[in-house]
């Protein structure tokens, strides 16, 4: 063998040598980044985070890396599904859109998102397929906890106890190789978790303040004082069926990147309600499908023909719905003094209140005092106060009853933000909003 020969095997042996050992090293500890990229947008522009707050649920006023929405042949749904891709597509930014597929539900979906569906180029997209057919109330299941000293994002397990949908936090954090925080254990036989423990009812105003319902257990709310540093603001939503704060609250940024104090404090208001009724003069469309009777039991609760359109001599059932929805009404202005207190506390200012029209039902049609947990109220009409956002658009469902949105249209206007109204029914109808059917997962830069 020559001596140059002898020199090119050398070198290129060299090579190999260097490739294994660099392949080695770094496929033994893969980076967080990469790891992080499969479920997120890791690349998108983001504010820097807030200091010395270290892990927190980080509300709207943040960028967004990730959104999860469950996939439904319902032709409601996939309308919304089609206008948030839209929508996300113009982002510049785009937030990868995780959309959970049922097991039964694979084909369908598959049959869906064919051409000339892919032909849109929306590469942000991540199918993902669950082991659980009960893939709609992404926010149910598990909340996003964020670290703002590592820029990692976790998934916080809650108890969905005796439901499908229970085990699909850990098949998430698998398919998208994040740190799963597991839920309590050992549970109260008196107290078991129910709905106070779900997602809906565990949400960020502020990076310093966290709004939960009084029916969430000690161990859930224990668990959530233990890996977050925010202060945990706790209202009464036990009146309600599905009990959660996101029936009764939602905040609005004014601005992108918003300040705590730079945002509305967007509250279900029955007296507003009422007033807007009041005060029409026009024909209410009573066709769509919020003008039904929220329950499927039989339950013989008021038409809005009866109740809302008399205005002289209601009936005893009208006049205790009015009952139930005056009391409604008191306990929210509780909950929000109780929100505007924990803002002064911490951040020295007081947010913007806005009423947005909302009834509710009780489920007993006679009682002496309303507003206790026997009552289990559902949404009335659809619930605006359930909406996403992420800058600049806000998604709320579009109400059929005219008043009620020309009001959100008028109110909506001074907002900078982008409104989108689309059809709820789809939710509504199960008992929920499109906010509990969704989960944004926002974000800072460290």
């Amino acid at each position: 063998m020559s001596k140059k020969t002898l020199l090119i095997c050398t070198f290129f042996l060299g090579v190999l040598l260097f490739s294994f050992f660099y392949q080695k090293k770094t496929s033994s500890a893969p980076s967080s980044l990469k790891r992080q990229s499969l479920c997120e947008n890791q690349y998108a522009s983001l504010r820097s985070c807030p200091k010395n707050v270290g892990k927190v649920f980080l509300p709207r006023t943040y960028g967004v890396k990730s959104i999860y929405v469950g996939y439904s042949d319902d032709t409601y749904h996939l309308d919304f599904l089609d206008l948030l891709l839209e929508k996300v597509e113009t982002l510049e930014s785009k937030p990868v859109v995780n959309i959970l597929i049922g097991r039964e539900d694979i084909q369908n979906a598959r049959a869906y998102f064919q051409p000339p569906y892919t032909k849109k180029q929306y590469d942000y997209i991540n199918y993902l397929t669950s082991p659980s057919n009960e893939v709609i109330w992404q926010q149910d299941y598990f909340e996003i906890l964020f670290d703002t000293m590592t820029g990692e994002s976790l998934f916080v397990d809650l108890p969905y106890l005796e439901r499908e949908g229970e085990h699909i936090p850990a098949a998430l954090s698998l398919s998208c190789q994040k740190n799963l925080i597991e839920q309590p254990q050992n549970f109260s036989e008196d107290y078991p978790p129910g709905n106070g423990d779900y997602g809906g009812n565990i949400e960020p105003f502020s990076e310093k303040v966290l709004v939960i319902g009084n029916n969430i257990t000690y161990e859930t709310s224990d668990q959530i004082k233990k890996i977050t540093s925010q202060e945990l603001v706790e209202i009464k939503v036990d009146w309600l069926l599905t009990g959660h704060v996101d029936e009764l609250f939602s905040v609005l940024p004014h601005s992108k990147n918003a300040s705590a104090c730079d945002q509305s404090l967007f509250y279900a208001s029955p007296e507003k309600a009422f007033e807007l009724l009041e005060k029409n003069n026009e024909p209410l469309a009573l066709t769509g499908p919020y003008a039904q009777s929220p329950f499927d039991d039989g339950s013989t609760w008021p038409s809005f023909e009866e109740c809302l359109l008399s205005k002289t001599n209601p009936s005893k059932k009208c006049q205790n719905f009015f009952l139930a929805n005056t009391a409604y009404q008191k306990i929210q202005r509780e909950n929000i003094s109780l929100i505007q207190e924990a803002f002064q506390k911490n951040h020295q200012c007081k947010l913007k209140e806005v009423p947005i029209p909302q009834l509710f039902a009780p489920s007993e049609e006679f009682k002496e005092v309303y507003g206790q947990v026997d009552d289990e109220a559902l949404a009335f009409n659809s619930n605006s106060v359930n909406n996403i956002f992420f800058w600049p658009y806000l998604f709320l469902p579009k109400q059929d009853i005219l008043p009620f949105q020309k009001y959100l249209v008028e109110i909506l206007k001074t907002q900078s933000i982008e409104s989108i109204f689309f059809e709820g029914e789809f939710v509504h109808t199960l008992g929920g909003g499109i906010h509990c059917a969704t989960n944004i997962s926002y974000a800072c830069q460290p």
